[in-house]
């Protein structure tokens, strides 16, 4: 059997036609219609990072402590990695940074970059017979929308470039960027899509594909009134709302006579939390499978030894495919790290480092901010009020909107938070192909670029 994961950056659940959305995206529509997807699919952290780890290890990211690459990971936590190796599947993974992602985990496979489209097919092109699980994270449909590989001088210089316009101009900059943006979308859809699909299918194997997104993306136009377009993380990770965190989540294929139902479009609130059991459910393999035995200067005890002591947060979706009921959880969460908030700031302590939270219900979404008090809620029209704290008159509020109860659910989030451990040194990640000489030339750019990149979680020199 051949399992592909698909993550695509910054994929808003209504760019894609299957969800309403303006970009031409054929093939994926065709397998929303061939599979199943959850229309209200949230991610489970703000960006990058902190979200992989959700995806990957079916726990909210202030439960992992790992907000950073450079931060050691809990040896005995299961990720997806894990658990298909420990089932028997030859375990693959791509990224666009692999020197750094799940670099310092137990296992992440044999590791490429998620550039190589060869490299994926590749590895999706298994002889008959194989068990295979391919993670691929894809990178183009990020800022600066670009599908090709460019060094990290002219990538900054791009950012840069839309950022200012953005800032300057939104109301005519916003469409031509968001066109953009579809563009990388569709790229992905036409010359990449097809080619997995095929390899992937090749040996005559049952395929299962599960296609999401780490965030999604917006370009100012939630941005909370007094503020403006200044950094990537205003476009996701700073400020949590619909168009930054709900994202597609489509089943397409499966194993034997348990095949994905076709044509199912499913409530109820989907998590990232939730990709990791559900992959694992409908591809049988044991979900959290056995803890690793690992160790390793990476690595850091979290105190997890034995399954009582492991704490899971997603749940697996498969009962919901195969009877088409909604998801169900009745509400989601999100969260971000402080340096979303405060770029290239990490803190030590749990409950800095774990700063923005959210909760999404039925009726709107509610954020609080541990460290400066904060509250934004998001009405059903996508507008996003901001509160400077407490006001005298909130807690009655809360009681008659039924928000307290969510406020209390974020704090008690927070007070459950870990921090990460000492950070690791840069040469317990060994560069991987051209990584080292690109790491030496941004060491050395005018501007730190390597420091703009650390600052998105891409790289973490």
């Amino acid at each position: 059997m051949i399992v592909l994961v698909l993550v695509v950056d910054s994929l808003r659940a209504d760019a894609p036609g299957f969800g309403g959305g303006e970009a031409r995206t054929p093939l994926l529509d065709q397998m929303a219609a061939d599979g199943t997807a959850f229309t209200q699919t949230i991610a489970s952290a703000g960006w990058t990072v902190p979200s992989l780890n959700a995806i990957a290890a079916g726990t909210f990211p202030h439960r992992i402590g790992v907000s950073r690459w450079r931060h050691p990971y809990p040896k005995r936590r299961p990720t997806l990695f894990t658990a298909f190796g420990a089932a028997g599947f030859e375990v693959f993974s791509f990224f666009h940074n692999p020197r750094w992602a799940f670099a310092g985990t137990q296992a992440r496979g044999t590791v490429g970059d998620s550039q190589n489209r060869a490299a994926i097919c590749s590895a999706l092109r298994a002889p008959r017979g194989s068990d295979r699980f391919v993670f691929v994270h894809h990178w183009w449909t990020h800022l600066p929308y670009r599908t090709e590989a460019i060094p990290r001088k002219p990538w900054k210089a791009l950012c840069n470039e839309i950022l200012g316009e953005l800032a300057a101009d939104p109301d005519s900059q916003r469409p031509r960027w968001r066109r953009a943006y579809l563009d990388t979308v569709e790229f992905l859809d036409r010359e990449l899509l097809g080619a997995y699909l095929e390899a992937a299918q090749s040996g005559g194997d049952d395929v299962l594909v599960c296609v999401t997104a780490d965030h999604g993306e917006n370009w100012g136009e939630s941005v909370p009134e007094g503020h403006e377009v200044g950094h990537i993380y205003d476009l996701h990770g700073r400020w949590l709302t619909d168009d930054t965190t709900h994202v597609p989540l489509m089943f397409f294929g499966g194993r034997g006579s348990a095949k994905v139902p076709p044509s199912q479009r499913l409530g109820g609130f989907a998590r990232g939390v939730d990709v990791a059991p559900t992959v694992c459910g409908l591809a049988g393999v044991p979900w959290p499978g056995p803890l690793s035995d690992a160790e390793g200067d990476t690595l850091i005890d979290r105190g997890i030894e034995s399954e009582e002591d492991l704490k899971l947060d997603g749940v697996s979706l498969e009962p919901s495919l195969v009877s088409g009921d909604p998801a169900p959880s009745p509400t989601a969460l999100t969260v971000t790290s402080h340096n979303a908030v405060v770029p290239a700031r990490y803190p030590k302590a749990a409950r800095t480092m774990w700063r923005r939270f959210s909760v999404r219900t039925d009726r709107a979404r509610y954020v609080w901010d541990g460290v400066d008090k904060t509250r934004h809620v998001q009405d059903a029209q996508g507008g996003l009020q901001m509160e400077p704290g407490r006001r005298p008159w909130a807690a009655l509020r809360d009681r008659l909107t039924g928000a307290g109860r969510h406020y209390g659910e974020m704090s008690a989030e927070r007070k459950r938070a870990v921090g990460p451990g000492p950070m690791l040194e840069k040469d317990q990640f060994p560069g991987f192909g051209d990584d080292d000489a690109m790491l030496d030339e941004a060491e050395g750019a005018a501007g730190s670029v390597g420091e703009s990149m650390r600052m998105l979680g891409y790289t973490d020199d």
